[in-house]
């Protein structure tokens, strides 16, 4: 199952890229939605995870620099707020590739929650001009030795 995802990305990107002939705007508010898997390993496919974002990006010419604001959640490990820091670069006309890091806090609905540090790296393909895809790899060390690997992949809209 955790190869559905990027070959689903890949094809999305392969067959609506061309619809459009100018290059993308990496620039301005953003909002999306994630699927994906959670596990303490690397490419864990052990719990599914979904959430929905917010964001603001700035174009500064060869990079591009932003903000991201998260919510998670999974059935198994909890619901997980984010805001990350991201840098990248665009590759081609389409693609932008990029880097997070961040708070993150993750909660259960036991009461209990641990703060943390997220890092992680992602690519964002434009299917239109205000639509993309991503995928994204992250790393999350919470308080109390906890940690874990989400691999997500995205649809957002972008105004």
């Amino acid at each position: 199952m955790k190869k559905i995802i990027p070959v689903a990305v890949a094809a999305a990107t392969l067959f609506a890229a061309p619809a459009f002939a100018q290059s993308a705007n990496f620039a301005g508010p953003r909002v999306g939605a994630t699927v994906g898997f959670a596990d303490d390993d690397f490419l864990g496919t052990e719990t599914f995870t979904y959430g929905a974002n917010v964001g603001y990006d700035f174009d500064l010419g060869n990079a591009v620099v932003g903000v991201t604001g998260e919510y998670q959640d999974s059935d198994d490990t909890g619901r997980d707020l984010s805001i990350v820091a991201r840098a990248g670069a665009p590759v081609g006309s389409k693609a932008l590739v990029y880097g997070l890091a961040g708070y993150t806090n993750l909660g259960s609905g036991t009461g209990f929650s641990l703060d943390g540090a997220r890092v992680g790296a992602g690519v964002e393909v434009a299917v239109t001009p205000n639509v993309f895809l991503n995928l994204e790899q992250r790393y999350s060390n919470y308080e109390a030795g906890v940690d874990g690997f989400q691999t997500v992949a995205g649809l957002g809209f972008r105004f």
